[in-house]
């Protein structure tokens, strides 16, 4: 499901169900954009919001980001002052950082660099599973990072908009369902037999 309150040009969220140990689970899926040329530290604005939802509702989260920020800890080859500001963000949060390797999540004909992260809450991060980052073409100067979240319930829900209900061939379809309903219950058995009929 689209969280509209939490989609904009730089970030976007979804919610859906896991089945894990206690059940079914809420997970937030976010990908988030932190721009490059906005100034330091990196405002997070939005991602901010989002992870400060999640925990005060206690919901789980993911969300893959550019942060276009260094840091050794996710793969980078140094650290920046970005990279140090949200990486301490990161760690006051309680989520953890999902990246395996150092393999360039960003490549030019001049430089390459991990500035493309995956972070979680501890719940969702163990449900993500095969993290790496892809050789595919992506048309783009950053590479796909791909992994899996297990668990996920595909089960999909149906609901009627009553909004579309054409309610004059609804009254005749029910009509004529109901025309040969027993209409004078005469023993015990005739409640069952209605019921099931109808």
């Amino acid at each position: 499901m689209l969280l509209m309150h939490h989609c904009s040009r730089d970030l976007t969220a979804v919610k859906i169900k896991t089945s894990g140990i206690g059940g079914l689970r809420e997970i937030i899926l976010g990908s988030a954009y932190l721009p490059y040329d906005d100034v330091e530290p990196p405002p997070l604005g939005e991602l901010e919001g989002l992870v400060t939802g999640c925990r005060a509702n206690g919901t789980h989260l993911i969300v893959g980001c550019d942060v276009n920020s260094h840091h050794t800890s996710w793969g980078s080859t140094n650290i920046n002052d970005r990279g140090e500001s949200l990486f301490n963000y990161i760690m006051a949060n309680g989520l953890d950082i999902m990246n395996r390797g150092n393999k360039p999540t960003f490549i030019t004909s001049n430089r390459q660099e991990v500035i493309g992260i995956t972070i979680a809450t501890v719940y969702a991060g163990n449900c993500i599973k095969d993290w790496h980052v892809t050789e595919e073409v992506s048309c783009s100067d950053h590479r796909y990072i791909r992994f899996t979240v297990t668990g996920i319930d595909q089960s999909v829900e149906v609901y009627r908009n009553a909004c579309g209900t054409d309610w004059e061939s609804f009254r005749t379809d029910l009509l004529g369902c109901l025309s040969d309903m027993i209409d004078k219950i005469s023993n015990s058995a005739d409640p069952e037999n209605a019921a099931k009929h109808f």
